[in-house]
């Protein structure tokens, strides 16, 4: 018989050796292993955690329909921790126990556009299946209503804040009402039920019109999702493929140049692409960046103003330079032809010209602003509210740059 301290040193050292490889079973393959917690989206390159508990909320609340794809890390917005999504933008709230709510996508893109909307239109309120809401004095009714009903309702729309109106989207004509939190757009004959109800990519828009970081990012051990949360197989590269050796032909021996005729001109060199200008240095200047579709009003180094616009279409490109308002008019008929196209437009605000007949301007006619779709003869269409800041607050001779 073992002595009773020999007995418990050996029991002792068994159990370590037990403990070992259990958690050596456990601990050892996670190195390799995808983390379950972390979504990592390959169509977007962006991860979404529970970090804040946005993850939780994106599964239990349809997220692959209601907000899309993360197109951003999170980070700190306006003291919340925020992370946008294609269709929308959640929030950590810390003041109501770190709750996740969506944020007001679309009374903000609403402003940033300077979108005003008509008033409550009786027509709507009056639709039998049509649903009003005092708050706001809008109704929802049908195409949307059984759609924004089924989504979510006001925890993922919040509440109506225009009438149901046409308006294009990109370079479709679309029905579309705003609510607080969402877009919500109808394509009728879009699809086999006859119309198409989907939400709009608010989310995206605003991300872009705000200039936030949506670069793609490492995924860093993340689980690889499509675009619904499933994963998505890991690709094995194929094998190698041998090359084989490329025999080197023999060095030809270069002819003498034939002698180049006296009257042959000098080449001329290429000049290389205009560099982006920066912000100016010193007193007045606008830049308007046709890439972005933006134009931004600086004093000195500071921007003190910027609003979306809408630039010439293909065809009346607006011109691409360095200008200077050299006409202001506040009011006036725009009309001419180019190309076998005319047009004649009354009561036109708040006009600067910068070269030619190529004007800022305020427009009522569209709202297309800053959308990417571009509707001029080559001006430089503006929000009627903007149009009337930059008339004011420039004069003639303010240097006005276009660029891409």
């Amino acid at each position: 018989m073992l002595p009773r301290l020999t007995r418990s040193f050996l029991v002792v050292c068994l159990l370590s050796i037990c403990a070992g490889v259990a958690v050596g079973m456990f601990a050892l393959p996670t190195a390799g292993r995808a983390q379950e917690d972390v979504l990592y989206f390959a169509t977007t390159g962006h991860r979404l955690s529970n970090a804040y508990g946005f993850l939780n909320h994106w599964r239990s609340s349809n997220g692959s329909q209601t907000l899309g794809s993360p197109l951003t890390e999170p980070f700190e917005q306006q003291g919340l921790m925020v992370q946008y999504f294609e269709y929308g933008r959640l929030e950590q709230h810390p003041a109501y126990e770190g709750a996740i709510l969506r944020g007001r996508l679309g009374a903000e893109y609403a402003e940033a556009l300077w979108k005003e909307f008509a008033p409550p239109d009786p027509v709507v309120l009056g639709l039998p299946e049509a649903r009003l809401f005092p708050a706001t004095g809008y109704a929802v009714g049908e195409p949307f209503l059984a759609f924004w009903e089924t989504m979510g309702g006001l925890d993922v729309f919040g509440l109506p804040i225009s009438n149901p109106a046409w308006e294009y989207i990109g370079t479709q004509m679309a029905l579309v009402q705003y609510f607080e939190r969402a877009r919500l757009e109808a394509y009728p004959g879009a699809s086999e039920a006859g119309t198409l109800i989907q939400i709009g990519s608010l989310g995206r828009d605003l991300a872009l019109l705000r200039g936030l970081p949506t670069a793609a990012v490492d995924p860093a051990g993340a689980s690889v999702v499509d675009h619904y949360g499933q994963p998505l197989p890991i690709p094995t590269p194929p094998p190698p493929t041998a090359v084989p050796p490329t025999a080197i032909p023999p060095t030809a021996v270069p002819a003498a140049p034939a002698p180049a005729p006296a009257s042959a001109p000098a080449p001329t060199a290429i000049p290389a692409p205009a560099a982006p200008v920066a912000a100016p240095r010193g007193g007045k200047a606008i830049i308007v960046d046709l890439s972005d579709q933006w134009l931004y009003a600086y004093e000195g180094d500071r921007m003190v103003f910027d609003a979306p616009v809408s630039t010439g279409r293909d065809g009346f490109n607006t011109p691409v330079g360095r200008y200077a308002i050299y006409a202001k008019v506040r009011s006036q008929t725009m009309s001419g032809c180019i190309a076998g196209e005319c047009w004649n437009v009354p009561n036109v605000p708040h006009a600067m010209y910068i070269v030619g007949g190529v004007a800022l301007h305020g427009t009522y006619w569209h709202n297309q602003f800053g959308t990417g779709v571009r509707r001029s003869h080559g001006c430089i269409n503006l929000p009627l509210n903007a149009a009337a800041w930059v008339y004011e607050w420039a004069p003639t001779g303010t240097p006005v740059t276009v660029r891409w």
